[in-house]
């Protein structure tokens, strides 16, 4: 039986185990990474995120709006998301930092050791576990097999005529969108009272109530007890209600990926959702770690990232540190976007936050009008003198226009800062210049200012 041994073993090729892995050999540790597929990129490259935005991109272009799906879409999405493997630099990377990969089913033995699925056993004096997540099968009725879920909804040979949509998170939300502009009838369930829960709710509300507008069959409050697989397709069964169609995809949440790492020998405490770590990244094993998706925390391939970045420092280095995820920022690519940082105003209602909210709609931004993508707005959460709670944006290009304000949050700037700061024109980014307007007209408005303003017109 071979044994090699490391210094530090990565266990997943996703997006959190390929940066730990190219972190580890940069410090210059002797280290393997550890792979089930036969390829590296994991869900992001494959399944999620570039697939997903390719088809939003064939969307954008098309816009049929259901009823007439276009031709020849998944083949393109197919190719793209080859070529932006194909592009990847992470494999060079890997190879340039010495770091072994190796594909094959892991299993532990003991806290120290893998077993592969040929017999090889890999000793390592310290683990970080990337496994990832994969969709939730809900416990519905009729569910059996032949459904969809973001893994297998890019082998369909075609743009689907009908879809029922079970789930209205992001995944669900996106995908449901992106078909329906492509053409396709789409029905989605949603068991709360509007789409993207976790998002700014007013923003959230007002971008189900655009969905719907445009024609889109959103079912909110719905909970799908009862599924069923005819000859023609699929009926989802909610309420009173029922509703058919070709394709059934689930997006009901996720789950970590764990099977059969036998986690147990390794003395990790993990359930279905998570495996358990604590704030430096380290699982209930002291010399193990875990980032990304499989941890149950924000599902986002950034947020994976820097906790990969933050096991690596802390299994290689002294002094553990904890995770900045500055004001945990993502974006729901629909159309119009949605992005979020920080506090909703909800959250900031619930602790009694002292806060200001500052407004601009994109329809009074001039290049957001000469695009024909006006509608939504940037939000602005602040406390009465500036700081930064919370910023969602619905409206063309959010995810980008957030980028902006992280940095601005992370720097610690105030709303003058932002305002003060030149943006050109005419972009989408003076709707953010914009926004901070009411926060200067409501310092000037203050007595203390006021009385200033006076003495100094003098």
């Amino acid at each position: 039986m071979r044994t090699q041994n490391y210094d530090l073993a990565i266990i997943g090729g996703g997006a959190a185990g390929l940066v730990a892995g190219v972190a580890a050999g940069a410090f210059g540790s002797r280290a393997a990474m550890v792979e089930l597929e036969d390829r590296l990129g994991g869900e992001c490259s494959w399944t999620g995120c570039v697939p997903s935005k390719a088809l939003l991109h064939e969307a954008s272009l098309a816009g049929c709006r259901g009823g007439h799906p276009q031709t020849g879409v998944m083949e393109r999405v197919r190719e793209i998301t080859r070529k932006t493997s194909r592009a990847s630099k992470a494999k060079d990377l890997l190879e340039k930092y010495g770091v072994k990969v190796i594909h094959g089913r892991p299993s532990f033995r003991d806290r120290h050791t893998l077993e592969m699925d040929d017999g090889t056993r890999i000793k390592s004096a310290k683990f970080i576990i990337c496994t990832g997540s994969s969709a939730r099968i809900p416990d519905l009725e009729g569910l059996e097999n032949d459904f969809l879920t973001n893994r297998n909804v890019w082998d369909l040979p075609s743009v689907p005529e009908s879809l029922l949509v079970i789930g209205g998170g992001p995944i669900g939300t996106e995908l449901a969108r992106a078909f329906y502009l492509l053409g396709t009838k789409v029905t989605l369930f949603q068991a709360r009272d509007r789409l993207l829960p976790r998002d700014d709710g007013e923003l959230a509300r007002e971008l189900t109530g655009m969905f719907i507008d445009d024609g889109m069959d959103i079912r909110l409050n719905a909970r799908v007890k009862k599924v069923q697989k005819t000859d023609r397709g699929w009926v989802a069964y909610s309420g009173e209600e029922q509703q058919s169609a070709r394709h059934l995809l689930i997006a009901a949440g996720r789950r970590s990926n764990t099977e059969g790492l036998n986690l147990e020998a390794a003395g990790v405490e993990y359930s279905e959702d998570k495996i358990k770590v604590n704030q430096y990244m380290q699982t209930t094993a002291g010399n193990i770690w875990a980032a990304g998706d499989c941890t149950g925390g924000l599902q986002f391939s950034h947020l994976a990232e820097i906790e990969a970045k933050a096991a690596v420092r802390n299994a290689l280095f002294p002094f553990n540190s904890r995770v900045d995820y500055q004001g945990s920022p993502w974006a729901t690519f629909t159309d119009p976007e949605l992005a979020h940082l920080g506090m909703t105003e909800e959250e900031c209602r619930e602790k009694n936050y002292n806060y200001r909210v500052y407004s601009q709609p994109f329809a009074g931004d001039d290049r957001a009008i000469t695009d024909r993508a006006d509608r939504g707005r940037v939000k602005i959460i602040a406390s009465p003198y500036g700081r930064l709670l919370g910023v969602h944006i619905l409206g063309p290009r959010a995810g980008e226009l957030i980028n902006e304000f992280i940095l601005a949050r992370r720097k610690g700037m105030r709303l003058h800062e932002i305002g003060l700061t030149v943006h050109v024109y005419p972009t989408l980014g003076m709707a953010v210049q914009r926004a901070t307007d009411d926060w200067f007209a409501e310092m000037a408005n203050k007595p203390l200012a006021r009385l200033l303003i006076r003495l100094a017109r003098r």
